[in-house]
């Protein structure tokens, strides 16, 4: 995929969340930065799936399914109006898949049917958040934890009560997170960010994988996941 095609797609995917979420919708929230890492951890890695925790509305489910056909989509919601929707915009494409059902159980159903899936952790279930638990299912694959930390006043984060999505969340799962990258705010992108609102940190990092290949992009910033404080 050429950013030329990400451009393409990701403009012509129409903003359904605008009225619901903070950033006015849109893919990864209006922030093509994110679409063309994604393209190039996809590319690089091979991936066969993308599985998505979180569809709301479904704008990135959409520019998902429709920029990679080759893939298998799979997203989740535990909102009735928010799964029929999704299910109206890009169920009749057979490699989709919506379902209601909580993240971290679709994790669980979905993890060990494909070879090197790309997971983008971005469910927000209200009280409850199910990132830990996500996290803790993972053994194989590429990982995107959404709105995290990365310490960049242009970037925004989740923090339910006093935990923080952000550094400390990932050294609880030290001994197969030992480093991790952010999105790299002062790296030169093909294409510019059109998104004058809010914007949601990175983190990624590979899980089960034998090459590392974040630390080859100017995309990435690398950092040693912290130990957890005993």
């Amino acid at each position: 995929m050429s950013a030329e095609n990400v451009y393409k797609h990701f403009y012509r995917t129409l903003r359904l969340g605008a009225a619901e979420l903070s950033d006015g919708g849109g893919p990864f929230g209006f922030d093509i930065t994110t679409a063309l890492e994604f393209d190039y951890l996809i590319e690089r890695y091979q991936c066969d799936a993308v599985i998505e925790t979180g569809c709301n509305a479904g704008d990135t489910t959409d520019y998902l399914a429709r920029t990679y056909p080759n893939l298998t989509i799979v997203t989740c919601d535990v909102v009735d109006k928010y799964v029929d929707l999704v299910k109206r915009r890009v169920g009749f494409m057979p490699h989709t898949h919506v379902e209601k059902i909580d993240s971290p159980e679709l994790i669980a159903k979905f993890r060990d049917k494909f070879r090197c899936p790309l997971f983008y952790l971005d469910a927000h279930w209200y009280e409850a958040w199910p990132l830990e638990r996500e996290l803790g299912l993972i053994e194989n694959g590429v990982v995107c934890v959404d709105d995290f930390n990365i310490g960049n006043p242009r970037f925004g984060f989740d923090k339910y009560g006093e935990i923080e999505c952000g550094p400390d969340m990932l050294g609880r799962f030290i001994d197969k997170i030992p480093h991790y990258y952010t999105n790299n705010p002062e790296a030169q992108y093909e294409l510019p960010c059109l998104q004058p609102g809010r914007r949601g940190g990175k983190a990624y990092f590979a899980v089960g994988q034998q090459h590392d290949h974040l630390q080859h992009h100017r995309y990435f910033k690398r950092y040693d996941t912290p130990r957890p404080a005993r």
